[in-house]
């Protein structure tokens, strides 16, 4: 569809916010970073797609906070307490790159990081299912461009009784891949100055771990 009107006035809401609640979880999104080698600015949008970066977001499902984390998710991450921001922040963050490490290594990047996402969002198990239907339709399972276009098949019969993991809503992962690439850009294009905020942090999360 028409992209334009959702783009300016996502775009104008999301600067808004950027100035009102971004310095709060931005020193946390530089503590995630620097634990895992992830972009803070990548942390942040995949929160911002989550929850608008409100602490108390919670779903119809249970996920709860930042980052919606689900209790068993949590659990995973060894955090206590899904309620606190910063503990929300650094457990998401640990999940993503949990995620992404299942993701072969031979996966270029940034291919490798919008095929985490879709993993992040769908479950990895799904991913994979629309990855094999990649290949088996004569495309590329390790480009996002092919994957992001077979997605959606996961929704029709004729390709969900032959996936191992049977039937997911394929659409959802590719929106919120969309969504999160969007809001990256527009944190990319953000003044330097309005960085300061993370400072030292910044500059460690810029070293990825070894």
């Amino acid at each position: 569809g028409d992209n334009r009107p959702f783009e300016y006035e996502e775009s104008r809401v999301f600067h808004e916010h950027v100035v009102e609640r971004l310095p709060r979880y931005q020193p946390w999104f530089a503590e995630a970073a620097a634990q895992t080698g992830i972009d803070w600015r990548l942390l942040a949008a995949i929160g911002y797609q989550e929850s608008k970066w409100k602490p108390g977001a919670e779903s119809e499902d249970g996920a709860l906070g930042l980052m919606m984390l689900t209790p068993s998710t949590a659990v995973a991450m060894g955090i206590k307490d899904r309620a606190d921001p910063r503990q929300n922040i650094l457990a998401g963050a640990r999940y993503f790159a949990a995620v992404r490490m299942m993701i072969p290594e031979r996966v270029p990047e940034p291919d490798r990081t919008w095929l985490a996402l879709a993993a992040y969002n769908s479950g990895f198990g799904h991913l994979e299912d629309a990855r094999i239907i990649t290949q088996t339709r004569g495309l590329n399972p390790d480009s996002w461009t092919d994957v992001r276009q077979e997605l959606p098949l996961l929704a029709q019969e004729r390709w969900y009784a032959r996936a191992k993991r049977g039937y997911a809503r394929g659409w959802e992962p590719v929106q919120f891949v969309d969504r999160v690439q969007s809001f990256l850009t527009l944190l990319e294009w953000q003044p330097e100055e309005e960085e300061t905020a993370a400072g030292a942090h910044a500059a460690v999360a810029k070293t990825p771990d070894t």
